[in-house]
């Protein structure tokens, strides 16, 4: 994961600790309100996930992805900052986990199966 905390925090501008707090909220949402077999076999593939998931996710979001960004918000980061997360996150996730599976799991998420 510091691979990819590291690409956030070049392509956002974001120091790296809200980088790695962004990104775990970001897997937060996944590990929380994704489907949970394939969230399971997701961060199966992606090491550190579930822990910065744990650390950072505040399991159990209400109201899922508006929350999520209301949060990440409150920790600073612009709306754009929001979306290259996102994106970098996705990229990175089907990189090392496959397009399909990325799908499955944050497609079971309403309002996110857009971006997937």
């Amino acid at each position: 994961m510091q691979d990819l905390i590291e690409t956030i925090v070049a392509d956002t501008g974001l120091d790296a600790a809200t980088a790695e707090r962004a990104l775990g909220m970001l897997l937060g949402l996944v590990k929380s309100h994704g489907d949970r077999a394939k969230a399971a076999e997701l961060f199966a593939k992606l090491p550190g996930a579930a822990e910065l998931a744990a650390k950072h996710g505040s399991g159990g979001f209400m109201g899922g992805p508006l929350a999520t960004m209301s949060k990440l918000s409150a920790a600073g980061l612009s709306m754009e900052q929001i979306k290259q997360a996102g994106r970098l996150t996705l990229r990175y996730a089907k990189e090392k986990a496959g397009a399909s599976l990325v799908r499955e799991a944050a497609g079971s998420i309403p309002g996110l199966g857009g971006y997937v």
